[in-house]
């Protein structure tokens, strides 16, 4: 009889497993963002917005420290200022997002479209980029020491005054980048590349002159000195 209700039971939690229903975001944390301009997650309590509609909202200095947003749109929105660090932005779409000084370090942006996204100043240490699209992204000025860009499309996109110091661009798409250094705001900030992975990386058209590139693992595998 025991062993009878145990099937019962295992037969009960595996169709009510399948057959639940993929949870979206929840409505409170969304009322919560529009109403507060913040929705964090901590300790016992998450923010859900994954898979919200929030495309062209203004959310400018929102903070989403780690907030779900899985699969958010936010196309077109503005995110100046924004803290989204330790956020799950994967498959987000920010494509044409200003987030400009914006706070994304250590964010999962796995799969998310950046396309012709406003990254200018963006601190995004750490974050992980892995087969993002940053296709025409500004990234003047962004910080990502570390970041994991493996199998990333950054074609055409500009990357002056970019600090990619130790950044893994395995396998990535750099044809037509912009990394040339430049004055901005009356001094020289140049693109750092030092000590970063390229290895497999395609680099056609793309014009390395005058970045700091000490210690880089270039495409072929060999490493600049």
């Amino acid at each position: 009889m025991k062993f009878l209700a145990t099937i019962i039971f295992l037969i009960f939690f595996i169709y009510f497993c399948l057959s639940a229903p993929v949870m979206a975001a929840n409505s409170e944390d969304i009322n919560h963002l529009l109403q507060n301009n913040w929705c964090v997650s901590f300790l016992w309590k998450q923010c859900d917005l994954s898979k919200a509609d929030l495309h062209g909202i203004n959310l400018k200095d929102a903070n989403l420290e780690g907030a779900n947003l899985t699969g958010v749109n936010f196309q077109g929105a503005d995110l100046n200022g924004a803290n989204l660090s330790g956020a799950n932005l994967t498959g987000a779409n920010l494509e044409k997002v200003n987030l400009y000084r914006a706070n994304i370090n250590r964010a999962n942006l796995t799969n998310a479209n950046l396309t012709n996204t406003h990254l200018l100043e963006t601190d995004l240490t750490l974050a992980n980029l892995t087969n993002a699209n940053l296709t025409n992204a500004n990234l003047l000025e962004a910080r990502l020491w570390g970041a994991s860009l493996i199998g990333a499309n950054l074609s055409s996109a500009s990357l002056r005054g970019t600090n990619l110091e130790y950044a893994n661009l395995a396998n990535t798409n750099l044809s037509g980048a912009d990394f040339h250094s430049f004055f901005f705001r009356g001094y020289k900030q140049k693109t750092n590349l030092s000590n970063a992975n390229l290895e497999g990386a395609m680099i056609a058209n793309t014009d390395l002159k005058g970045v700091i590139m000490g210690g880089t693992i270039m495409p072929d595998g060999s490493i600049n000195k």
